[in-house]
């Protein structure tokens, strides 16, 4: 792929708001329910906030907390502490208890601004997190209570920016990131340009934006996925964002149809869940026609693709990233390859390796490790966390903790995330446990299941399923072995399967994997018990 880099004049998010305003002013750049935003208000609330929260005392390099939902006021925020030179934090509104408590701590923030749908969260660790001084609470029915309206911060000067110095290498965001239960958090660093970066690459490298688009999202706006190619892809492109504040398959397709959206992201299983939804007018004629995101790289996903474009008339584009590089490869228009997740973006060097760090041979299964081409594209650091940046960036490659392998061709064939992988031995390599629990999850008695790998004495690992029944559910082991073997290729199927009443998990929620794992086989069905498969 040609270097297509963004031009000089889109280096941070202060100087490129200002310039979309400019250039685009009272076309809408921002729908959210019966609410529209032009390019021009969108500048004007971004400075509002900006000067008021410099008056307030928030000076450069300051960290502030969202711990919020979908909202305009979300993105007037992020734009508003990027004018300034602070430093967004967006928090998961999945953390809770020490978890939450951890991140707003670390995070070495002063302010958070947070809502009424987590409010009660935050009120729960409120009192162990002395950093925080000075609360806004978005809410509309905001009175009674000892904290500031997020509303008195829309009272600042519209017109014109604080006085601030900012560089596109200066950090934008700190998002925190937990791949596993047993783990605490990691703050992921994000200069401006990186967020510039990744929406040029999607609007004018990747998928060909254009200002007639309507990009449609229900995605939270703490990821990464969804800012830097949603909004600042909207942005970059002179297009539309617009936003939903959760993903609701009964209403996809009529809010498709309402907003004329042309593009959806998508993130895991979203499109099999559509897939599975009763035929509805409002698909049949939808204006979609691209289908932007991430999927778990199972095997299944290539007939899904296949039926979900013929069913819904949409481009279904499929591509791998994580948290500290967002875009590593994608699918686009006129150069894909279904089952994939594509080939590298322009600024993107990509490898396979193994345990060493040694790349592997085409077609063999390795980490994928990742690194720049063009500076200040990916992260900076692990906030506070020297230790773990180390790690991330050992032998001068970002390594992200996928697993998968490449083609001749030069497509990415994503297998799992090693924290959701089992290793079955150097033939067979790595295969993804949450492509089982989708199958595990699929039956109709199951209420939830968890997969791990149980490892032997020549190191490769056993399949082990745990299962969670639905109440009064009459099934057995046998049942869900015959289950997964209708649908899974054999060395797949699970050679070891446990009902539970429930699974142990994190304060975030997380399922604690690693503690299931050290539970071994000893109360668990065993296939090679008296049960043959049979195939």
């Amino acid at each position: 792929m040609v270097d297509n880099a963004p031009p000089e004049e889109f280096r941070t998010i202060r100087d490129t708001v200002a310039r979309k305003a400019a250039q685009n002013g009272d076309k809408t750049f921002l729908n959210y329910r019966n609410r529209t935003i032009s390019y021009r208000e969108l500048n004007q609330y971004a400075n509002a906030i900006a000067n008021e929260f410099r008056a307030r005392g928030v000076e450069p390099d300051d960290h502030v907390c969202l711990f919020m939902y979908n909202s305009p006021e979300y993105v007037f925020a992020v734009f508003a502490l990027a004018k300034i030179g602070a430093v967004s934090v967006p928090i998961d509104t999945r953390f809770t208890d020490e978890t939450l408590q951890y991140v707003l701590t670390h995070s070495d923030a002063e302010t958070i601004c947070f809502d009424a749908s987590t409010r009660p969260e935050y009120e729960m660790v409120r009192s162990d997190v002395p950093n925080i001084s000075t609360e806004y609470l978005l809410d509309e029915h905001a009175d009674g209570h000892d904290y500031r309206n997020f509303e008195q911060l829309l009272a600042g000067n519209r017109n014109a920016p604080p006085e601030s110095t900012v560089s596109q290498s200066d950090p934008l965001t700190v998002i925190y990131v937990q791949r596993t239960a047993a783990e605490r958090p990691k703050g992921v660093v994000i200069p401006h340009f990186a967020y510039i970066n990744t929406g040029w690459e999607a609007a004018r490298n990747l998928f060909e934006f254009s200002a007639d688009d309507r990009i449609f999202t229900t995605l939270p706006l703490y990821s990464s996925f969804t800012f830097q190619i949603g909004v600042m892809g909207a942005l970059l492109a002179d297009a539309v964002f617009v936003l939903e504040e959760q993903f609701d398959p009964s209403r996809f397709w009529s809010q498709i149809s309402d907003y004329d959206a042309t593009v959806f992201l998508y993130l895991s299983r979203m499109l099999s869940v559509l897939q599975n939804q009763d035929v509805t007018s409002d698909e049949t004629d939808n204006p979609a026609e691209l289908a932007i995101g991430h999927s778990f790289g199972f095997a299944t996903d290539k007939e899904l693709f296949h039926n979900f474009e013929d069913r819904f008339g949409v481009t279904v584009l499929e591509g791998y990233g994580v948290t500290p590089a967002t875009i590593a490869t994608y699918n686009h228009p006129g150069n894909r390859q279904l089952g994939s997740v594509g080939t590298e973006a322009s600024y993107v060097d990509l490898e396979i390796v193994d345990g060493d760090d040694w790349p592997v041979s085409l077609g063999e299964t390795g980490e994928i490790v990742v690194r720049p081409t063009r500076p200040h594209t990916m992260m900076k650091e692990y906030y506070e966390n020297p230790t773990a940046t180390r790690e991330a960036f050992r032998n001068q490659w970002l390594h992200t903790g996928g697993i998968g392998y490449k083609d001749e061709e030069g497509y990415l064939y994503f297998i799992a995330n090693r924290d959701n992988s089992i290793y079955r031995g150097r033939v067979d390599g790595r295969i993804s446990s949450l492509e089982i629990e989708s199958v595990i999850d699929a039956h109709p008695g199951v209420h939830q299941s968890t997969v791990v790998g149980v490892r032997n004495e020549q190191g490769n690992e056993k399949i082990k399923a745990l299962v969670v029944p639905k109440d009064e559910a009459d099934i057995t082991p046998v049942n869900i072995c015959r289950h997964c073997e209708q649908q899974l290729p054999y060395l797949k199927v699970p050679r070891y399967i446990e009902l539970r009443e429930d699974l142990p998990r994190s304060p975030s929620g997380k399922i604690r994997k690693r503690d299931l794992k050290a539970e071994g086989t000893a109360d668990a069905w065993d296939r090679k018990s008296g049960y043959e498969l049979s195939r």
